[in-house]
């Protein structure tokens, strides 16, 4: 629209409402809609009618909202009056025409479609749907009996004009059958049901939401009452199902949201939640054919296709969807009775479906715990598969294995079952099937009469290949169906809907690895009741393990056709909570888990954990797996020495000495000694007591909120655990400095006063023990304190620091057991990067990749103090497997210039951070290097931000992002992954991240 057009209408406004206010389109499909914001700032949305438009158009929607707004039962605009009182009023346009213009208050918020639609937000629509329904039950007005395009009671206008859909066959055939049954089936029922006024249109553009931070976006107001009229409440169900549904990533569990909040004001019947999905289809199929329409007449026109693409990929995505799935999740959602499906019949079977006695075989392990296969690939190695199914195969002796039931599998590796783009996607796992491998060729026998349902041979890669649907006829109850996948093209062809079989015959053979998907020769069988789809698409064989609870009861376990007890084929894993009471029963109850929900891991690969039902994380917390979790030059080399030789010290060993080489070549040539220990806690005992040694005093300063192991010595120094909850006070001998946070400390900001502040304290300090006659021994810190808050000390603080300990003659020791080994991206060490020079630097956990390692790193002045008769020996320290492992670790990180993929990703890191925070309504510090990372909330008053930090985990853990928080008031989300993370990795944390901010209503 011209700035021309936008004039007259603001001159045109001021005319009849008394201020002239500055106008910017939005969007009407037939109407001209104004954001309106006048000289004193109140916003309005003004509204040009179009010129056709009759004035009891308009008059039934303030009729609707004055209703709405009396009962206060629903967030609506209020109305504006004219100067001269009406709220309605008439004006020439610049044609000459006559134009009826109105104007509405707006609401505060934006629309949904810019907003983060999360469930709660879905919910609040749904309850705010149920109010609306309860407020206008009693409303009468004539304008509102009328019938739309959009009227859903109306859709069969769509069936002779599908032949805008003519490019795309398999949509027009779903929209077909749907209609067929709109035809047969929904739209009497939505006739037979009470009509009463509706809004028609609860889309994303007439919803409004306010983010509140912490809490998400809150519902705040409906507009645009411009489509309602007389229908069933189901109908606005079914359309405002369509948009929010559209709108996830998981649409089922949108629809489920929007019907929980429903009936927690008003109750659905079940005819009416059976009915809600496919009318949900049907509001997507007119809209979809409306947009056919709209192309052709306005091809130039993006409104008409505003939301065509998002309404095709749903309607896709339920090609492929079980409809007795969603109708049971509703009626479970409603909490209505008969909530279940049916149990499935028992039945004796009267023939065997193979002629090989199946008691015999020997069991797959197809789960991502088996270590003959690859974890985390999204495109599995199939050769693997085959020469593991293979051998497995052959070593028994009738040839024959079986695939069990509700196993957790990632061997399926095309865009069917997930997307591609990142391990850690949401993907189908469980198999809900059995699998029978034989060889190929192999005959299946009918167990039981029936008649064939489907036959067809479908050829593409990782499908079925010859597929067959059977109706069972069962003497011992209700029959039952069964879908026979991986046979010849022969079987598939050889048959056709209809066909009828007794017990016994030979219904089909296994198909060839050709023929059948390109799987390894195999019997894919699952059976389900007879309301079951007769189509394969709508058998998943791999379902999602969040919804296996109801996958299981539609396809239950079919071991009774094989002749089997259900438990040969079961392959779940225990319950989460049995799991828990285990533990309980076994361990300390101070013995905590991670998050809210808690995780059952059983592998890891790379930057990747991977739980019991298959589910991937990316792992952007877990420091132990240096170079990544299982990396397999390091466990090879292990494994390998473990086989050769596990001693200790007490042996000469060129292991042990060829490693201490490689490690000290790593450090400034001074440092040349150095001793092995199996733990940071270990080695923090024995940096103290070279220090004790060495200086013969024995007062230690060590750094507020600091961490230096377990053991009790170390637990002595570890400020975060003898001042926080059950600790044992400070000991006399300890002193703590105030953790530098220029960010949330005593002293803040970026400029170099911070760093001489902090440095002054810490050194008077130090100097004022001197005075006291308590010198220090060493100074044992953290050089970028992690516990406390992933933190990067100020530049300048910790040289000077140093030098005040040196001035002493005390010793300084360096923690870098979080912070060394290349994690700085840069700097190989920490110390380097503060351009220190310690007089021990302690190492730890990550040398050994999970191999239990520690160690010091010294001069050998100080060593040789040490030896003063006393044996050092370490059972463990120093061992043959563990300088494998720690050499191991220090060949990958250079091969693979670890290092260097750590400053990458972590620069992107960082980047994307501080780009995302920089948006946060709540005050926030991005800070570290390489992925030594974390970002440090507080509210506007200064204090700590602990429940958001604790949100936003366990928001990112339900978004398949593993982080935790620290610092301390556990205020800082830390992040540190293992050095295989990638810049793909980040990318996918950042976009992760940015959803969960926006949940939050963080951003």
């Amino acid at each position: 629209m011209s700035d021309a057009e936008l004039s007259f209408w603001a001159k045109t406004a001021e005319t009849h409402w008394g201020q002239q206010p500055r106008l910017s389109r939005l969007y009407g499909e037939y109407d001209l809609n104004f954001l309106a914001i006048d000289p004193d700032g109140s916003e309005s949305v003004l509204k040009v009618m179009r010129p056709d438009c009759q004035r009891a158009e308009i008059t039934v929607q303030i009729a609707l909202i004055e209703q709405l707004a009396a009962l206060r039962a629903v967030p609506v605009p209020a109305l504006l009056p004219s100067l001269s009182g009406p709220v309605v009023v008439e004006a020439q346009d610049a044609e000459g025409g006559t134009r009826l213009l109105w104007r509405i208050a707006r609401l505060p918020g934006t629309t949904f479609d810019q907003q983060a639609i999360t469930p709660a937000l879905i919910e609040q629509t749904g309850a705010m749907m149920a109010r609306l329904h309860q407020g206008l039950q009693d409303f009468t007005h004539t304008s509102l009996d009328r019938s739309l395009k959009w009227d859903l009671c109306a859709a069969e206008w769509i069936v002779p004009e599908l032949s805008v859909l003519d490019g795309d066959p398999a949509l027009q055939a779903q929209i077909r059958r749907l209609m067929q049954w709109y035809g047969e089936t929904g739209q009497a029922l939505l006739k037979s049901l009470p009509q009463q006024a509706i809004h028609n249109d609860l889309n994303q553009q007439n919803l409004l939401a306010l983010a509140r931070p912490g809490e998400g976006p809150h519902l705040r107001g409906v507009i645009d009452f411009g489509d309602a009229l007389y229908n069933p409440r189901l109908a606005d169900l079914a359309i405002c199902g369509a948009y929010m549904a559209m709108a996830q990533e998981q649409p089922v569990e949108a629809l489920l949201a929007l019907v929980r909040g429903y009936v927690q004001h008003a109750p659905l019947s079940l005819e009416e939640l059976d009915a809600l999905w496919p009318l949900l289809l049907v509001r997507l199929a007119v809209s979809v054919t409306n947009s056919g329409l709209g192309k052709r007449a306005f091809p130039d026109d993006p409104y008409v296709v505003i939301s065509e693409r998002p309404a095709l990929d749903l309607l896709a995505f339920a090609r492929a969807l079980d409809p007795r799935f969603v109708r049971y999740r509703l009626r479970q959602t409603a909490g209505l009775g008969a909530t279940q499906p049916p149990a499935f019949p028992s039945f004796s079977p009267r023939a065997a479906l193979f002629e090989t006695d199946l008691s015999q075989a020997d069991v797959l392990d197809l789960t991502p715990d088996n270590l003959a296969l690859s974890a985390n690939q999204t495109q599995p190695d199939e050769a693997e598969l085959d020469h593991y199914v293979a051998e497995a195969t052959k070593a028994n002796p009738l040839g024959l294995t079986l695939g069990r039931y509700g196993e957790a599998r990632l061997i399926y590796g095309s865009a069917a079952f997930g997307a591609l783009d990142h391990p850690a996607r949401r993907r189908r796992t469980i198999h809900i099937g059995a699998d029978v491998f034989l060889p190929a060729g192999t005959a299946v026998r009918a167990v039981l009469p029936g008649r064939v349902i489907f036959a067809e041979y479908r050829p593409d890669r990782h499908d079925y290949g010859g597929t067959l649907i059977l109706e069972h006829q069962n003497p011992d109850g209700p029959s039952f169906r069964a879908l026979y996948g991986h046979l010849s093209k022969a079987s598939a062809e050889r048959l056709k809907p209809g066909d009828t079989f007794e017990a016994g015959a030979v219904i089909a053979h296994l198909g060839t690895e050709a023929e059948n998907g390109d799987w390894p020769p195999h019997l894919h069988l699952q059976v389900a009741d007879t309301e079951a789809s007769d189509h394969p698409d709508q058998w998943p064989g791999v379902v999602d393990a969040d919804d296996w609870d109801l996958w299981a009861q539609l396809f239950p376990n079919p071991a009774a056709l094989l002749g089997l007890d259900a438990e040969a084929l079961h392959a779940r894993p225990p319950s989460m909570a049995s799991l828990q009471h285990r533990r309980a029963a076994l361990t300390s109850a101070n013995l905590k888990l991670s998050y809210q929900q808690p995780l059952h891991i059983i592998r890891g690969q790379g930057s990747f954990l991977i739980d019991a039902e298959g589910r991937r994380f990316l792992d952007a917390y877990n420091n132990v797996p240096h170079v990544g979790h299982a990396h397999p030059h390091v466990a090879k080399r292990v494994a390998e020495q473990v086989q050769r030789l596990s001693t200790n010290t007490r042996y000469l060993s060129e292991l042990h000495l060829s490693y201490i080489e490689h490690l000290l070549s790593r450090f400034p040539a001074e440092y040349d000694t150095c001793f092995l220990v199996n733990s940071g806690s270990e080695a923090n005992e024995v940096a103290m007591r070279l220090a004790t040694v060495f200086t013969g005093r024995k007062d230690m300063a060590v750094s507020e909120v600091g961490y230096h192991g377990i053991t009790q010595k170390a637990l002595d120094i570890s400020h975060y655990k003898f001042a926080g909850p059950g600790g044992q006070g400070q000991a006399d001998w300890v002193h703590t400095l105030p953790i530098p946070n220029s960010f949330s400390g005593a002293f803040q900001g970026a400029g170099a006063g911070v760093a001489a502040a902090y440095a002054a304290e810490a050194a008077g300090l130090v100097n004022q023990l001197a005075e006291q006659d308590k010198p220090l021994a060493a100074c044992l810190v953290e050089v970028f304190p992690s516990v406390g808050g992933q933190l990067i000390p100020p530049p300048g603080y910790l040289p000077a620091l140093v030098d005040a300990v040196h001035a002493q003659g005390g010793l300084f020791i360096a923690d870098e057991v979080q912070t060394g080994l290349g994690r700085l991206g840069a700097h190989f060490w920490a110390f380097e990067q503060q351009g220190i020079k310690p007089d021990m630097i302690v190492l730890g956990k990550p040398m050994g990749n999970g191999y239990p390692m520690g160690a010091v790193i010294t001069r050998r002045d100080i060593a040789a103090a040490f030896s003063n008769g006393m044996e050092f020996f370490s059972t463990f320290g120093g061992s043959t497997p563990s300088c494998v492992a720690g050499k191991a670790v220090l060949e990958v990180l250079e091969d693979e210039a670890l290092d260097q993929q750590a400053a990458r990703a972590g620069t992107v890191l960082l980047d994307g951070l501080a780009e995302l925070f920089a948006a946060c309504v709540l005050p926030a510090d991005v800070r570290g290097l390489g992925l030594f990372l974390g970002v440090e909330l507080c509210h506007h008053d200064g204090s700590p931000a602990t429940e958001t930090v604790g949100q936003i985990v366990n928001s990112m853990r339900q978004k398949r992002v593993l982080m935790g928080s620290d610092g301390p008031h556990d205020s800082v989300l830390k992040i540190r992954p293992p050095l295989s993370f990638t810049e793909g990795d980040a990318a996918f944390l950042l976009e992760q991240m940015r959803a969960s901010l926006r949940d939050l209503g963080l951003i």
